[in-house]
């Protein structure tokens, strides 16, 4: 859906332009980063099921490993890019700083955390659980999460770091953000978002077993897919901290 996409957008150019060889997804669910991009990967994940009480399938373009964040079964710098995107707001604060660590600890080159950071992005959530309940709507299981602990903030994942270097990109426009999660709350919204998505998404689509109004549909949307990055303003949803652990190395002096 387009809050899947937006979410994995600052993301996106990383695996283009710097076309990794090695990625690993912490906390990928099902599908993760596979939605959007036919790119083989390692997924790390304790529950596949997608908040729906049973196992799904992993995607085909994933590795799965059944794994804790806490305790990843990799080498260090094991991976070109690492990315946990969506985790860390499910996690209790006092377990953060080690998953952190772990997902640094096995990239050799860039690091992606994305997460919903400070008091605007926990009061949208909240505001949008009572807006569900007052129309009756199902709570998802993610929100329910969400409310459990205080959001994480970057002054909480910095130290974490472990000295690398790294930069806060601001992600999800807390307006639109508010708008298209309403929108897809109600079954109708959640398909059309679902297809804009998809039709707006990289390489999302097998342009071998696809009809050919689908294609012609991709390449006219293409065009609208850098406006994505527009919604990367603030007030933001959510804070994506990239580090680059290769440049830290070569900064050390000798």
């Amino acid at each position: 859906m387009m809050s899947q996409l937006v979410r994995y957008a600052p993301v996106i150019p990383l695996i283009e332009g710097g076309r990794p060889r090695h990625i690993l997804e912490v906390g990928p669910g099902s599908e993760g980063l596979a939605k959007f991009l036919t790119r083989r990967f390692v997924g790390a994940e304790t529950d596949f099921s997608d908040y729906t009480g049973a196992a799904r399938r992993p995607s085909a373009q994933m590795l799965a490993v059944r794994a804790d964040g806490a305790a990843l079964p990799f080498a260090a710098d094991a991976f070109d890019l690492v990315l946990m995107i969506d985790v860390l707001e499910h996690v209790a604060p006092g377990a953060r700083a080690g998953i952190v660590r772990e997902c640094v600890r096995v990239a050799r080159g860039t690091v992606a955390i994305g997460f919903p950071a400070g008091a605007s992005a926990e009061a949208h959530d909240r505001e949008y659980d009572r807006w569900l309940r007052a129309r009756g709507l199902p709570r998802p299981g993610w929100l329910a999460e969400h409310l459990a602990h205080p959001f994480p903030s970057t002054g909480e994942v910095a130290p974490a770091l472990d000295g690398a270097r790294w930069a806060a990109l601001d992600n999800a426009w807390l307006p639109a953000h508010r708008v298209v999660m309403r929108w897809e709350a109600r079954a109708r919204g959640a398909r059309y978002s679902a297809l804009l998505a998809d039709l707006l998404a990289p390489t999302a689509w097998d342009w071998c077993s696809h009809r050919a109004l689908t294609n012609a549909l991709r390449v006219i949307a293409r065009p609208l897919r850098p406006l994505l990055r527009l919604l990367d303003r603030r007030p933001a949803y959510r804070t994506v901290i990239v580090v680059e652990k290769a440049r830290a190395r070569e900064a050390r002096p000798c």
